[in-house]
């Protein structure tokens, strides 16, 4: 078979990974199709699956990496590693090698430069060691390599190309870094501790973007971070780094991608974190284990486990067993007088940020590489860090250093009044004795409020753990509850509390139990602000309390319910913005209440209303951006609003306003990454908004333009199930973009779709079947029916719809006034009478019965203003329309039959 070019090798590749997937039997009948389709592409497919069955009987991948790896550590201590061939003036593609630069486990690297003219300058060109995992695929291994060089970073040396050098020897061609090893340059410019920091955090900087778009680098060590002589920092060999998404295809079976077979399981023994050494799972935390690492280095001038180690073997145990030493004592016993002067600035906070970056277990470490620099920039900020329980001391502590001179002028005041504050101190000690039992019971509650609002909330909520309160909640709900004798403030705290219970019982999908402190919390907080002083927390307390009780009503489809209190939360929104018209926290607020009131009256069918709201919150939102451009969060919910305009302008059929908002929606999720906080809430915003846009193309009659968002969306929401599989949300998100990928291929396959329904009930389990996912039930199942048709299966296709149906219209009947619900029911109703019926009498029953649902209220209001609900009452009228015709034909050629033949009758007898 003669080389594929990329184009080629690009359509061929994800059929060819579809066919790898099926037994021998489907294989061949996918290939009859295709052969059908497409003789050419057929024929190529079936030397590249010989190809494979051929590398499958050599062995290719049968040995797992750890075992060469113990076989290389088993080996005698003196070997020496084979001289690697002199290579200088070879040309590797377009570049001439010049000398090499160095040697490593995964390769050799040469300083190389341009030979062809195009620009005068010189790459980095490593050669990957040949026999690491076998030999694989050049074109699987190039494409890799153009993904991989999209990772664009002002600290990340630019991966520029990557090949095969003859046949089978492949390359990579990396941006050329002329510094000096991290640990090297802080020495020789004998830099202090605060200076170390401020360079470790540009390389955090680097790393943390590649975390946001799911890039592992899983070998950071000093040697692959260099530093100019300009002080700039350069991350080295994140080409060779793990996709994420890869990964998440390997676990469904899917071959793996040459570069992660190359980079397989390979580390710097010294730097990896324990589950490498153990061969588990890595993660965004496996980098933070290496950067712990370097940090230990830099700052402690040693390394924390492997200096008191004598062979390779204990060092690996080291890694995995031994608890390094505190940072600060190791550094005050170094040589390098730079880190034994300054050992004391180490003790305390940046022992601590150290400390847990080096925890064995990845759970208990920073859980990216983003999160280690926010503490690192609280230290450098005198401010409270999080790795760390914010005690009254040391906050304080914390404020002084801060506030030096403020602080020291107000300590002549304080020391005036030491006299009085005796004093009263003395008498409030009295009282205390008088009532000591309920101070106990207070100050419990006290330290159990400060607990439930503070860092531990704070953390457990961006990672949807927020379950882990609520036995905490649980036991302090009469409490927070009673004492109708309290004051504002107190009130206000309590409700806070209260607040956070609910939102812990709804994280827990536990809806009912989450009403009654989400009740409680909106009683304390009824009455407007107490003082001026509470205008701010108080509204913004009573728009949270508001905000989740009506969320409770809104997922359990108790519209009305959910109308009154999401009213409510913009009412006291739209009163703090008038009292305080300067505040942006109010108007975000208020942006906010908008965009929960449009969605209501979106999945009511209030269509000019939603369209209206939702233009609204984006415009509050883009003003408040405007002002403050830094609040990524308000950027992310401003990215949802226009997904949910979007929406509704799809909904009224205007498709082209559509596909504009979610361009723009789009657009600005991306931005969203480039930031070094970029977090996986927003990598799923950009997954929810290439899935909406290219299901807008579909719609459009556009597939061809909708196949890479939505390929674009499965591999977003593949990365993110991989790093937290128990994430529901996640899981429904990639059933979607997969579902929406089926939409825009012409000929989707069965056994997709039944598996995207498979793992739809298996995501529900026991639970009730939720309307919210009704459209996407109704989505597959008109999927599977016409991938059913396409090879023949009439009567399964017929079955496909029937469950699916039947709960839809059970729960249309409950909640007639949902349009979810009920768009989901007349597609599935027009699919069944207009394409799955055969019998002529049935299909004109089944359009009558659709037309007069449609026809009928609630729905008839809607015609003509829903784009999905007009389309289905055009299907029922052509259905009745052609049904009438066919009987009207019938009927005439019945009469025709009847008439007196044309020749005249014969006489009657007797008649001359």
């Amino acid at each position: 078979m003669g080389a594929l070019d990329k184009q080629r090798w690009l359509s061929l590749s994800p059929l060819l990974d579809e066919l790898l997937d099926l037994d021998p039997p489907a294989r061949d009948a996918r290939l009859a199709r295709l052969q059908a389709d497409d003789a050419d592409t057929a024929n190529q497919l079936r030397q590249l699956l010989a190809h494979a069955d051929g590398l499958e009987e050599q062995g290719f991948m049968n040995e797992p990496v750890v075992a060469q790896w113990h076989e290389a550590l088993a080996s005698a201590p003196g070997d020496e590693p084979e001289a690697p061939p002199d290579l200088t003036g070879q040309a590797v593609g377009p570049y001439v090698l010049e000398r090499p630069l160095g040697q490593g486990g995964m390769g050799t690297v040469w300083l190389a430069r341009r030979a062809d003219g195009r620009f005068e300058g010189r790459v980095a060109v490593k050669f990957l060691t040949s026999g690491l995992l076998g030999s694989g695929d050049a074109g699987r291994f190039a494409r890799e390599g153009e993904i991989l060089a999209r990772l664009s970073h002002p600290h990340i040396a630019r991966l520029l190309d990557a090949g095969v050098h003859r046949g089978d020897q492949p390359y990579l061609v990396l941006e050329y870094v002329d510094g000096r090893p991290i640990d090297v340059y802080c020495r020789l410019r004998k830099l202090d501790v605060e200076s170390r920091v401020r360079l470790f955090l540009d390389v955090l900087a680097a790393v943390a973007h590649a975390h946001a778009r799911l890039i592992l680098h899983r070998d950071l060590k000093p040697s692959n971070i260099l530093v100019t002589e300009q002080g700039d920092v350069k991350l080295l060999d994140f080409g060779i780094a793990k996709l994420l998404a890869d990964a998440a295809e390997a676990s469904e079976g899917a071959a793996a991608t040459e570069l992660t077979q190359r980079a397989g399981s390979a580390f710097t023994p010294q730097f990896a974190a324990p589950e490498q050494v153990q061969q588990a799972d890595v993660t965004t935390a496996t980098d933070v284990y290496a950067l712990g690492v370097l940090l230990y280095l830099l700052l402690g001038g040693s390394h924390p486990t492997a200096d008191d180690t004598q062979t390779q073997l204990d060092r690996l145990k080291a890694v995995v067993e031994l608890v390094p030493k505190r940072l600060s004592d190791v550094a005050a016993r170094q040589d390098d007088e730079v880190i034994a002067r300054q050992a004391r600035q180490l003790s305390g906070d940046l022992d601590t940020i150290v400390a847990k970056a080096l925890k064995k277990s990845p759970a208990e470490r920073y859980a990216n590489a983003q999160a280690l620099a926010d503490d690192l920039q609280r230290w450098l900020a005198h401010e409270p860090i999080r790795a760390r329980r914010d005690s009254r001391l040391y906050v304080l502590n914390r404020f002084v250093r801060r506030h030096r001179l403020a602080v020291a002028a107000g300590s002549v005041a304080v020391l005036a009044l030491v006299g009085l504050t005796t004093v009263s101190a003395l008498q409030a000690r009295r009282a205390e004795a008088a009532e000591q039992q309920a101070q106990v019971r207070r100050h419990q509650a006290e330290d159990l409020l400060s607990y439930m609002l503070g860092e531990f909330a704070d953390k457990l909520r961006p990672i949807g753990r927020l379950e882990l309160l609520d036995s905490v909640g649980s036991k302090s709900l009469s409490f927070l509850a009673e004492d109708p004798q309290a004051g504002p403030v107190e009130r206000l705290q309590r409700a806070k509390a209260l607040t956070v219970i609910g939102e812990v019982r709804v994280s827990k999908r536990e809806l009912d139990s989450a009403i009654e402190p989400l009740k409680a919390a909106n009683a304390l907080l009824q009455a407007d602000p107490p003082r001026p002083g509470m205008l701010a927390d108080w509204r913004k307390a009573q728009g949270q309390a508001a905000f989740w009780l009506g969320h409770v009503a809104y997922t359990q489809r108790r519209f009305d319910a959910a109308t009154e209190v999401w009213g409510r939360y913009r009412e006291v929104s739209e009163k703090w913005l008038t009292a305080d018209p300067k505040s942006l926290d109010a108007q975000a607020e208020l942006a906010y209440a908008d965009n929960n009131l449009g969605i209501l009256s979106l999945d009511q069918g209030r269509l000019a209303d939603a369209e209206e709201r939702f233009e609204h919150s984006a415009a509050e939102m883009t003003r408040v951006l405007l002002r403050r451009p830094e609040d990524a969060d308000l950027q992310s919910a401003r990215v949802e609003t226009l997904s949910w305009l979007g929406s509704t302008l799809t909904q009224r059929g205007r498709l082209v306003q559509a596909e504009h908002v979610f361009r723009q929606a789009l657009d600005q999720a991306r931005s969203l990454l480039v930031r070094p906080s970029a977090g996986q809430a927003w990598q799923e915003s950009l997954g929810n908004s290439a899935r909406t846009l290219a299901d807008v193309l579909v719609r459009a009659k556009r597939s061809s333009e909708a196949e890479p968002f939505a390929e674009q969306a499965v591999r977003t929401f593949r990365s993110l199930t991989e790093l937290d599989p128990n994430n529901r949300s996640w899981a429904f998100g990639l059933i979607r973009a997969e579902s929406t990928r089926l939409l825009a291929n012409p000929a989707p396959s069965s056994r997709a779709v039944g598996e995207l329904v498979n793992r739809l009930a298996l995501l529900e389990g026991d639970r009730p079947p939720s309307p919210r996912l009704h459209p996407l039930r109704a989505e597959l199942a008109g999927l599977n029916a016409r991938a059913l048709l396409l090879i023949g299966d009439r009567h399964a296709a017929r079955a496909s719809v029937d469950a699916p149906l039947a709960l839809i219209k059970a729960d249309w009947a409950k909640t007639p006034g949902d349009l979810k619900v009920a768009v989901s029911m007349a597609e599935l109703l027009a699919l069944q009478a207009t394409e799955l019926t055969d019998d002529a009498s049935e299909r004109w029953q089944r359009c009558s019965a659709l037309q007069t649902t449609l026809q009928a209220a609630p729905l008839g209001p809607l015609l003509r203003v829903h784009a999905g609900l007009t389309s289905v009452a055009a299907k029922a009228h052509a259905c009745l329309h052609q049904e009438a015709e066919a009987r009207a034909l019938q009927d005439w050629l019945a009469s025709q039959a009847r008439l007196p033949p044309t020749s005249p009758p014969p006489p009657e007898p007797g008649v001359s």
